[in-house]
């Protein structure tokens, strides 16, 4: 599907909408700004989430 017929079904199904929560949820997701490099910074590397995973699984109260 092109770019010009996604955008339109977009904007058809947000004129359907009529839920002012989502409507209001989109507006949020329009106006947010998003800092690549911050996130970047705040990020962790995939060793280091199979580490935290690995000791989150092995602090889990398994039964044996």
């Amino acid at each position: 599907m092109d770019i010009a017929a996604e955008k339109k079904e977009i904007i058809a199904w947000i004129n359907s909408l009529e839920n002012p929560v989502i409507l209001d949820r989109i507006n949020k997701i329009r106006k947010a700004e998003f800092d690549f490099e911050k996130e970047w910074k705040l990020g962790i590397s995939i060793d280091e989430a199979r580490k935290r995973s690995a000791a989150h699984i092995k602090s889990l109260p398994w039964k044996r």
